[in-house]
């Protein structure tokens, strides 16, 4: 079935793409890794997504920047020896398929599916599939149903790349609470107020965070809205972004994660499922 009107489809360097354009907003998404590459609402025309300047858009490695998906497990908590399996896990790297897309009143839906859901590290029957609405609001549902006859646990994660005009200019507000700090071997502390990143950041929110907002010079430019999340993940590498071999050094300044994430673990029964949830509302 081809998509509607508002999609079109394009090839490059041996990857598919979909540009979305209505009359709320542009968006393009790369059917390699399902991954969301850019979200323009018309209303100001600002980019909300950051994608490095050397990111690899050939289908050599997952993509740096966007939405990359991160499931079933995050980073490298899959259970075995740090770089045996994926890290953020195999849904990455492969080439997702177009099941759906239709046009309403609230914008262009586009329903994508990965060719596998089950690999090594993860052998249990299951379905994925992601709905993204692009219109006024970004809205991206990754749902995850249990298929088979024994429940499963996972983590996932929609690790949103945020475009930001200079990282020493912006804050994030919404988020209180403690955090893990991988960068100080996971040890506890309290969320710092005001919210701002001044040096390399990695850090887990332990709590199902609803609502955080980037403001940017002072002015609100985003607010991330999460559901069925246990967490919220924040990061910026700083200036470890000159060892990131498909980043720029400076490319730290302009961007900022806030990763809607399930990170503790999220058990699915027999014929239930799981949907994780980010809306991108532009302020």
């Amino acid at each position: 079935m081809p998509p509607v009107n508002s999609v079109t489809v394009s090839e490059s360097n041996g990857l598919t793409f979909l540009d979305v354009s209505n009359t709320f907003a542009s968006a393009r998404i790369s059917l390699f890794g399902g991954h969301i590459l850019s979200y323009i609402p018309k209303k100001d025309g600002k980019e909300r997504l950051w994608v490095s300047p050397h990111a690899y858009l050939n289908g050599e490695r997952p993509i740096r920047g966007g939405i990359p998906v991160c499931w079933p497990w995050f980073s490298d908590d899959h259970g075995r020896e740090k770089g045996a399996l994926p890290a953020h896990g195999f849904l990455r790297t492969q080439v997702w398929k177009l099941i759906h897309s239709e046009e309403a009143d609230n914008g262009t839906t586009i329903t994508l599916s990965p060719n596998f859901t089950r690999a090594e590290g993860f052998e249990y029957d299951c379905n994925v599939n992601m709905i993204i609405t692009v219109g006024d609001t970004m809205d991206i549902s990754l749902n995850t149903e249990n298929t088979g006859v024994t429940p499963f646990d996972f983590n996932c994660a929609l690790h949103t790349y945020f475009h930001v005009d200079h990282i020493q200019h912006t804050q994030i507000n919404g988020i209180e609470g403690q955090y893990q700090d991988k960068l100080d071997n996971w040890s506890l502390k309290p969320t710092p107020s005001p919210y701002t990143i001044t040096g390399e950041t990695d850090r887990i929110h332990v709590a199902p965070i609803k609502t955080a907002e980037i403001e940017v010079e002072g002015s609100p430019f985003t607010e991330v809205l999460s559901d069925g999340n246990d967490s919220l993940v924040v990061w910026n590498p700083w200036l470890g972004a000159a060892s990131i071999s498909d980043m720029d050094p400076f490319g730290y300044k302009h961007m900022l994660c806030v990763e809607t994430s399930i990170t503790q673990g999220k058990t699915v029964a027999p014929g239930a499922s799981h949907t994780l949830r980010q809306t991108i509302v532009p302020k």
